[in-house]
């Protein structure tokens, strides 16, 4: 993609110094890695049996319920495998649907509605009760229809893409009851959070602007924990742009398979997932902004570190100047 030749502006020379006291040039980091987003998942021979039972239900087994609300379940959905527990309560009428209990446990834990979700009907993952096709779960029967008090239900999001592993909760269903007032008013809705097992370091990210020669690129340096809206306004800093357009990550080279964009205005990214369910070392994806003037940018995951002094000795964290934004307006203004 050729831009047009433009004025540029140079960072300021005590920025630049700044930058690189701690860190210099080191161009044999620049090749680019190739898109590598392969997990470990659920076991493949659990998943032939579990699509087995799936096939095997008969949909008339959940008949429309039409019948007014009775009451509430109380659910504890407990993250598994962690050092520390991480559980949220949800509390649900009889009548909501498994689409809706699967809602409610990405709302609650913060987690992005595109990770493949799966219910199963024991706590051993074996018997599938429902698997998220398309963007809803089915079959969809209401909560009466499938569970009971003291039962345990299993619950699992496939991170293709994201996490080199597999998300598994269980879902307890503790009691039932007629009116929420029933609960204390003190009951304890949730513990710990889905991150603390995740401990912080930081991503080497190489962003180079797409149709320049010579090449135009920054490095930035982010924290796991940020999300793609934080990369986002980080991008912004480093190139100069105003942040006055719409946005987006893209997994694909040819910018497919997006990520997350913006919808209402700058800057609002939807999803927003965290960089560490979907980067690692060696990942490339696009970032485009202004879909008018589209200005590509592709980035590499070059490194992850715990801090900063574990970045190379020598290695610099821009080259090229910066472009102007709206070359045609400045130009025009340069004339008046």
């Amino acid at each position: 993609m050729a831009k047009k030749s433009t004025k540029a502006t140079t960072p300021k020379p005590e920025d630049e110094r700044d930058l690189r006291e701690d860190i210099a040039l080191d161009e044999a980091d620049e090749a680019d890695a190739t898109l590598d987003q392969a997990c470990v998942a659920i076991d493949e021979d659990d998943d032939d049996e579990d699509l087995a039972d799936w096939q095997e239900f008969d949909e008339a087994e959940y008949e429309e319920d039409n019948d007014p609300a009775n009451g509430y379940y109380l659910l504890k959905v407990e993250l598994q495998d962690t050092t520390s527990p991480v559980w949220r309560r949800l509390l649900l009428r009889d009548t909501a649907t498994i689409d809706d209990l699967n809602d409610e446990i990405l709302r609650s834990f913060e987690w992005e509605a595109d990770m493949g979700p799966s219910i199963y009907k024991d706590d051993k993952f074996k018997k599938m009760l429902s698997i998220d096709v398309g963007g809803y779960m089915d079959p969809n029967p209401t909560l009466r229809q499938v569970i009971k008090p003291g039962m345990t239900l299993g619950y699992v999001l496939d991170d293709s893409g994201y996490v080199e592993q597999c998300t598994r909760c269980l879902i307890k269903v503790e009691k039932f009851v007629t009116k929420s007032s029933d609960l204390p008013s003190d009951l304890v809705t949730e513990q710990g959070s889905a991150d603390d097992d995740i401990p912080e370091r930081f991503f080497l990210l190489k962003v180079q602007l797409l149709g320049f020669k010579p090449p135009i690129w920054r490095r930035i340096l982010i924290s796991n924990k940020a999300r793609f809206s934080d990369l986002h306004y980080e991008i912004q800093e480093k190139f100069g742009w105003d942040n006055d357009h719409l946005a987006g990550f893209f997994a694909g080279k040819g910018y497919t398979g997006e990520i997350c964009s913006t919808e209402d205005f700058p800057g609002s990214f939807s999803p927003d997932p965290k960089l560490y369910r979907y980067l690692r070392v060696g990942v490339s994806f696009g970032y485009i902004f202004d879909y008018g003037d589209d200005w590509r940018h592709w980035i590499t995951v070059e490194k992850a570190v715990a801090d900063k002094s574990e970045l190379p000795k020598k290695l610099i964290w821009f080259k090229g100047d910066n472009v102007p934004q709206y070359p045609n307006f400045d130009d025009d203004f340069d004339e008046e």
